[in-house]
């Protein structure tokens, strides 16, 4: 299925074939020409759109707006099958005039579309179409004395065992050319539906009544319709009409994975008349999963990758500290994942234009390796790990107002800090003692070496002499030693559980590291601005 493209320059148009049954993901930043890019599509594609009659057998795209309206009437008005498609396909039934100006009002990027109770007309009309020819058809076998012709499943048959198969609760009833639905033997009529119902059976409905080899283009494919149900309805709908395309266009990138497809259509930038786009495979970005491919793809701004998942609290803290730079923060797991990412983005020339930054806890890391990830771009927090951000001295005297605390709770928690650093200090040095011993061993690097047993024995009895061990121990154990004030502390201390323990002394326990973001996101008393002036310090400045 070859279909026309608006080409990257003015008034030029490009060939690309489409595959029936293979589903296509349009992905872009808001604002960037995604839902105009497809009306282009169709326009370049559907003669309907500027010919008032146009035969059967002609390409149908069908662009399923995000704007739309889906009220169902009392009663669904029965036209006959020629009429009900071009109220659904052309917008009118009755005059003859183009999709442009009927279904669109002249406006298909934004105009509202109500065709619900069109589409269901359509439906029963197909239905009863069928329903004729195979009456015909019997009555025929009958009549020469041949074998009946099996039973048909209707198109409206169909509808419903779609529909009860997703919302088994709910069941359907499509008889007598109406819409009802059937809850613990309560009957509502169609009208009466939930949101998500509506859309259900409309997507239902549209998907059903194509013509053969249609391209079906469904903007926000997920509105109103929930996570558990979405991915089942299209994969039924996809497998039902494989011989149509479907085009998805949306932001929700957990369904954009669930489509399983390795052909995205990337919108980059529409400047009112000519777009920037790019289609890529999947497959080329191998390093990359493929969710995490659909955010970079997905945003204008610059990004910040970070450790922590959704809904941690790196993730918030990171949101509101660079709310105002127009940062998109994408957390991406541990350290590890974090810096595997930015690394693999790094080598992808199409995404040479996107700024990515990256930010990680400094924990247990040397100096060396600290320079050399820097040297690569990398930033690093001020204090060991992300939870000291909760528990430095200018935040911990904010906390003892903001919470009613006794005067000198503050001074308690900082003293709190420094006794639990020295009671567990050996601990400490004996971690990033560990630490440095894997870190030295890395250097030697015998993976584009050819090296012996007794070669990769000598060089690590040479690098980790007797002399050269409580070299590294000595060295770490400085550094412990020289950290006597609580910013130097909170710069090597790796202690995941000290929020909670200073929440402790606040009366607050677990709700402590919660309270400080709530505080942060809202402005009463100007404490959100204090609070980002009490971390500043230790969170690096980006561009």
């Amino acid at each position: 299925m070859i279909i026309k493209l608006p080409q990257q320059k003015r008034d030029e148009i490009v060939d690309f074939e489409l595959e029936p049954g293979k589903p296509v993901v349009m992905l872009g930043a808001n604002g960037s020409g995604k839902t105009r890019l497809s009306n282009k599509i169709e326009e370049l594609n559907d003669k309907r759109v500027v010919t008032p009659s146009v035969p059967d057998g002609e390409l149908l795209i069908h662009n399923i707006s995000a704007q739309k309206s889906l009220s169902i009437s009392n009663t669904i008005p029965l036209t006959d099958i020629e009429s009900s498609k071009r109220a659904v396909f052309y917008g009118n039934a009755y005059e003859l005039s183009t999709k442009f100006v009927y279904r669109y009002n002249n406006n298909p990027a934004t105009h509202l579309i109500n065709d619900f109770d069109q589409v269901l007309a359509l439906l029963f009309a197909e239905e009863h179409n069928e329903l004729q020819k195979s009456h015909k058809a019997d009555r025929e076998a009958n009549k020469n004395g041949n074998e009946r012709p099996p039973i048909i499943t209707t198109i409206t048959e169909k509808a419903t065992t779609i529909w009860n198969e997703l919302l088994p609760q709910r069941v359907i009833d499509l008889t007598g050319s109406s819409v009802h639905v059937n809850n613990n033997a309560v009957q509502y009529h169609g009208k009466e539906m939930s949101d998500g119902e509506r859309v259900v059976l409309y997507m239902i409905c549209q998907a059903l009544i194509l013509p053969p080899d249609s391209i079906i283009i469904i903007d926000e494919p997920e509105m109103h319709i929930h996570k558990a149900v979405v991915k089942k309805l299209w994969d039924k709908l996809e497998q039902e009409r494989s011989d149509c395309v479907f085009i998805y266009i949306t932001h929700d990138l957990d369904f954009a994975d669930s489509r399983n497809t390795d052909r995205i259509l990337w919108v980059k930038n529409f400047d009112g008349t000519n777009w920037e786009y790019e289609f890529l495979n999947t497959l080329d970005f191998e390093n990359l999963p493929n969710i995490l491919l659909y955010e970079i793809i997905g945003t204008r701004k610059k990004i910040l990758f970070a450790e922590g998942e959704r809904n941690s609290l790196d993730y918030k803290l990171y949101s509101e500290f660079y709310k105002d730079k127009d940062y998109h923060i994408i957390p991406c797991g541990g350290c590890s994942e974090v810096l595997n990412i930015y690394k693999s983005k790094k080598i992808y020339e199409k995404f040479i234009n996107i700024e990515t930054y990256c930010i990680i806890d400094r924990d247990f890391r040397t100096a060396h390796e600290i320079t050399e990830l820097e040297n690569e771009g990398v930033t690093f927090l001020g204090v060991a790990e992300i939870e000291n951000l909760f528990v430095v001295p200018a935040l911990l005297d904010i906390m003892e107002e903001q919470l009613g605390c006794s005067s000198g709770t503050a001074q308690q928690a900082k003293d709190y800090i420094t006794q639990l650093f020295n009671d567990t200090k050996l601990g400490q040095i004996g971690e990033a003692f560990i630490k440095e011993v894997n870190h030295q061993l890395t250097l030697l690097n015998f993976s584009d070496k050819k090296a012996t047993p007794e070669e990769i024995q000598n060089a690590i009895s040479s690098k980790f002499s007797k002399e050269s061990i409580q070299s590294f121990f000595d060295e770490k154990r400085v550094i412990f030693d020289d950290s006597n004030t609580i910013d130097k502390i909170l710069k090597v201390f790796n202690f995941k559980g000290l929020p909670m323990k200073i929440g402790d002394k606040f009366g607050i326990n677990k709700d402590y590291k919660h309270r400080v973001i709530t505080f942060l996101r809202s402005n009463i008393n100007d404490i959100r601005e204090r609070i980002l002036d009490a971390i500043r310090p230790y969170v690096p400045e980006l561009p």
